[in-house]
C-alpha cells in the first residue's frame, strides 16, 4: 500500500512538473508572439512612415537626395539615439558626408571648441558635414558588418572616426544602404551610456537594418521615378523640337521662296522700268508717227517711205520694234507667272502651318501620299537652292488610314531634312543629288500595308551608325544643334499607329527610310509579329522598282 502511495505520488508530482513546464512554455509563447506583434508593428509603421517620406518627395517634386536627409531624422526618432548620420557611396567606393541629426560627433578631428560649436548648431553642422570624405570604403564596411549586415560598437568607435568621437558617442550603430544590390550609403546612429536616457544595444542593429532595407526599396522607386520623368521630359523636348523644326523649315522655306519671289519681281522692274527715251513706243509717239503724220499732210507720204534715205527704213524699225516690245511683254508674263507660282506656293506653305497645328493632336482618315506631297513641297525651294533634284511617285488613290496627319507630317519631314543634311555634308561637287520619295500600298504576308520611303543618294551610314540611329539620345552632330529626339519620335509616332521604321543603306550610294502603316491599325506587339514576316527591300536604285518580298525563316 505504501509503494501504491509513493507511486501516485510521484505521478502527481511528474503531472504537476509537466503542468508547470507547458505553461511556462505558453507563457514564453504569448510573450514571444507578444514581442513579435509589436515588432511587426512597429516595422509597419516604420515601413507607412518612411512611404511618407518618399511620396512627400514625389509630391512636392524634390530631388530624391532630399529622401535621406529627411530619413536619418526619422531613424534617429524611432531608435531613440543621441544623434544620426548618412553618408552616400560615390563612384569612387568611398563614403562621402550627406546629412546629419541631432549631437552626431564630427568625423574629421578639430578642436574641442569647434566640436562644441558644430553640435550645439545642426544646421551649420551639416554645412561642414556635407560632401566630407570620409577614410573608408563601401568594401571595407562589408567586411566589418560580414554575416550580421550590421556593426555595433561600445565604448570604442571605428578607425576611421576621430579618437575623440566615442567620448561623445560611447554607442555606435553602422549599417549599408543598398540600392539594386549597390551600396549607395551607410547610415550610423550614436547614443550615450547615460543612466537617465535610452541606450542603443546591438540588437537594435536587426531594427536598423529593417529601416534600411525599406529606405532602399523607397530610393528604387524615387529612382525609377527619376529616370521615368527625366525620359518624360525628354520625350517632350523631343516632341517640341520636332515641332520646332516643322515651324522653322517652313519659315525657312516661306524665306526661300519671297526670295525668289522679290528676284522676280526685281527682273520684272528691269523689263518694264526702262527710261523713257530708250522705250521703242517713244520712238515711235514721238519721232516716226509725227513725220509720218506731216508728210501724210503734204502729200509725201508714199514718196517719203519709198525714196527717202530715213523713210524707207521705217516698216524694218516698225518691224523690229514690235518684235522687241513683244519679246519684253513675253518675258513679263513668264516673271508674273512664276511669280504668281511662287506666291501660291508661299500660300500653301502657311495654309499647311496653319493646318499643323490646327490639326495638332487630332486624328482623322487621312491620304498619306498628300501628307508626303506636302511635306515635300515644303522643302522645294531648298532643294531648288541646293541643286538637289526631287523625283516623286505618288500613289494618291491608297486608301486613307487613321491617323494625325500633323505628327505624320513631323515624320516626314524629319526624314527629308535628315536626307537634305546627310547630302549637304557630303557635298561631292561632281555627283548629281537625288531625292525620292514614293507611297505606295504594298501586301505584307497577306496584310495591306501602306508603305512610304524617303531615300537619297547621299554618302550612306555605317553600319555602327545604324545600329543606333533609332536609339533615344543618339546623335552624330557634335556642334549640339540636334539632342537625337527626333528619329526616336518619329519610331514612337509611327509605332503608336501599329506601324515601323526601318532604314536600308549602302555606303557611298545612299540611305533610305522606309515607313511602314498597316491599314487596319494593330497594336505595336501584333505589328512587329506580322511586319517581321515580311520586309521592304529595295531590288534595284529606283524607288519605282520597291517591291515586298517575303523573307526566308532562318535557319
Amino acid at each position: 500500500m505504501t509503494a501504491l502511495v509513493v507511486f501516485l505520488l510521484i505521478v502527481v508530482i511528474v503531472l504537476l512538473i509537466i503542468i508547470g513546464v507547458q505553461q511556462s512554455r505558453m507563457v514564453i509563447t504569448k510573450r514571444k508572439a507578444y514581442i513579435l506583434s509589436k515588432d511587426i508593428a512597429k516595422e509597419r509603421e516604420a515601413t507607412a512612415d518612411i512611404l511618407n517620406l518618399s511620396k512627400e518627395v514625389i509630391n512636392t517634386g524634390l530631388a530624391d537626395d532630399k529622401f535621406l536627409p529627411s530619413f536619418v531624422k526619422y531613424a534617429l526618432r524611432t531608435l531613440k539615439g543621441n544623434g544620426a548620420a548618412v553618408f552616400e557611396c560615390r563612384d569612387d567606393g568611398c563614403f562621402y558626408g550627406l546629412a546629419l541629426a541631432g549631437n552626431f560627433p564630427p568625423v574629421r578631428e578639430v578642436t574641442e571648441q569647434v566640436e562644441q560649436q558644430l553640435m550645439a548648431h545642426e544646421k551649420r553642422h551639416n554645412q561642414f558635414f556635407r560632401g566630407l570624405k570620409i577614410n573608408f570604403t563601401a568594401e571595407k564596411l562589408h567586411e566589418l558588418c560580414g554575416e550580421k549586415g550590421f556593426a555595433f560598437f561600445r565604448e570604442q568607435s571605428p578607425v576611421w572616426f576621430p579618437k575623440n568621437f566615442v567620448r561623445e558617442a560611447p554607442r555606435l550603430l553602422i549599417a549599408p544602404i543598398k540600392v539594386m544590390d549597390e551600396t549607395a550609403g551607410c547610415l550610423a546612429i550614436t547614443s550615450k551610456n547615460d543612466f537617465d536616457s535610452p541606450k542603443l544595444r546591438e540588437t537594435d542593429g536587426y531594427y536598423l537594418i529593417r529601416l534600411n532595407e525599406i529606405a532602399s526599396l523607397c530610393l528604387e522607386v524615387l529612382k525609377v521615378f527619376k529616370e521615368r520623368k527625366e525620359y518624360e521630359d525628354q520625350i517632350q523636348s523631343a516632341r517640341e523640337e520636332g515641332m520646332m523644326q516643322v515651324s522653322t523649315g517652313i519659315i525657312h522655306n516661306i524665306g526661300n521662296a519671297v526670295t525668289i519671289a522679290k528676284l522676280t519681281v526685281s527682273e520684272l522692274k528691269e523689263h518694264l522700268f526702262i527710261p523713257k527715251a530708250e522705250r521703242p513706243e517713244t520712238l515711235i509717239l514721238d519721232e516716226m508717227l509725227p513725220k509720218m503724220k506731216d508728210e501724210l499732210e503734204k502729200g509725201n507720204l508714199q514718196q517719203f517711205l519709198k525714196e527717202n534715205s530715213t523713210g524707207n527704213q521705217y516698216f524694218d524699225i516698225l518691224d523690229e520694234l514690235m518684235k522687241l516690245n513683244q519679246r519684253k511683254t513675253d518675258d513679263c508674263i513668264k516673271h508674273l507667272e512664276s511669280l504668281q507660282l511662287k506666291l501660291f506656293h508661299i500660300s500653301e506653305i502657311i495654309e499647311l502651318q496653319q493646318r499643323f497645328v490646327g490639326e495638332l493632336g487630332t486624328e482623322n482618315m487621312t491620304n498619306l501620299a498628300n501628307v508626303l506631297d506636302a511635306s515635300t513641297k515644303i522643302f522645294e525651294e531648298t532643294f531648288n537652292k541646293r541643286n538637289v533634284e526631287i523625283k516623286t511617285f505618288l500613289d494618291k488613290s491608297i486608301p486613307e488610314i487613321l491617323i494625325d496627319s500633323s505628327m505624320m507630317t513631323q515624320v516626314f519631314i524629319n526624314l527629308i531634312k535628315n536626307a537634305v543634311e546627310a547630302m549637304d555634308r557630303e557635298s561631292d561637287p561632281d555627283k548629281k543629288y537625288c531625292l525620292e520619295v514614293a507611297i505606295d500600298c504594298k501586301k505584307i504576308d497577306g496584310e495591306a500595308y501602306i508603305v512610304a520611303k524617303v531615300s537619297d543618294n547621299g554618302p550612306g551610314i555605317e553600319d555602327e551608325v545604324k545600329r543606333k540611329v533609332f536609339n533615344f539620345g543618339f546623335t552624330t552632330k557634335t556642334d549640339g544643334s540636334s539632342r537625337g529626339f527626333g528619329l526616336h519620335s518619329c519610331v514612337d509616332t509611327v509605332k503608336k499607329y501599329g506601324g515601323e521604321i526601318t532604314v536600308d543603306t549602302n555606303l557611298k550610294k545612299g540611305t533610305a527610310f522606309i515607313v511602314t502603316l498597316p491599314l487596319k491599325r494593330k497594336s505595336p506587339e501584333e505589328s512587329d509579329k506580322n511586319i517581321n514576316k515580311g520586309r521592304v527591300k529595295k531590288k534595284t536604285g529606283s524607288v519605282q522598282d520597291m517591291v515586298v518580298e517575303k523573307e526566308e525563316p532562318q535557319p
